[in-house]
């Protein structure tokens, strides 16, 4: 290993299980739900076990039964802020998408980039932390996971003709996953979230339709 290299790390810090049942899943839910309030009042340095406990209601001795340590607590809602995207997406556009494909398309984006009221909240204290978190299997099974549901939206519009490609979804996701996570670290361009969701969108449907946007 070169002296500039830095030393792979071999342990993540991981939550002790994930939640399975509906009562667990509830108790998960609200220590996230905590976890967010007390880091937008105070940031990192704010979200401790006890002050967790306290916001939460929970008994602390409950909330070592899922997260060992606090970088447990924030890899565990880095990977919820994922699964509750994936969910969003698999309820509202596949399961249950209705009318027709730029309809359900339009929807597709909009949860994809956080326009949902329903949204988990990130910003970039979080996107910050990540970096230590995460590691690069991380990111692309966390990516393939959201290309996969991708996928099985645009599969299930039977009016789009021809059905593109799969790598032509798998590129638009890309393409859009790298606007939202880099839309966290900077402001490109001046415009609204209302107005930026709009343009990626049209980029979208264009893409999917052939058609060259202007």
């Amino acid at each position: 290993m070169s002296a500039s290299t830095p030393p792979r790390q071999t342990s993540l810090p991981r939550p002790r299980k994930r939640p399975v049942q509906d009562r667990s899943r509830f108790t998960v839910q609200a220590i996230y739900d905590a976890y967010v309030r007390i880091w937008r009042r105070g940031g990192a340095d704010a979200v401790t076990m006890r002050a967790l406990a306290d916001e939460s209601g929970f008994a602390i001795g409950t909330i070592y039964e899922y997260f060992p340590n606090k970088p447990a607590l924030h890899s565990g809602y880095i990977r919820h802020v994922m699964d509750s995207l994936r969910e969003r997406i698999r309820e509202q556009v596949v399961e249950q998408g209705e009318g027709s494909w730029r309809t359900r398309l339009a929807l597709l984006v909009s949860i994809t980039c956080g326009g949902d009221p329903d949204a988990a909240y990130f910003d970039r204290a979080m996107h910050d932390l990540e970096s230590g978190i995460a590691s690069q299997d991380d990111h692309q099974r966390s990516f393939d996971a959201l290309a996969n549901v991708w996928w099985d939206a645009v599969c299930s519009w039977a009016d789009l003709t021809p059905p593109p490609a799969p790598e032509r979804v798998r590129m638009l996701v890309f393409m859009v996953w790298s606007a939202v996570r880099y839309r966290i670290l900077v402001a490109p361009l001046q415009q609204s979230p209302e107005h930026w969701r709009d343009e990626i969108l049209e980029i979208c449907e264009c893409t999917l339709s052939g058609h060259t946007p202007e």
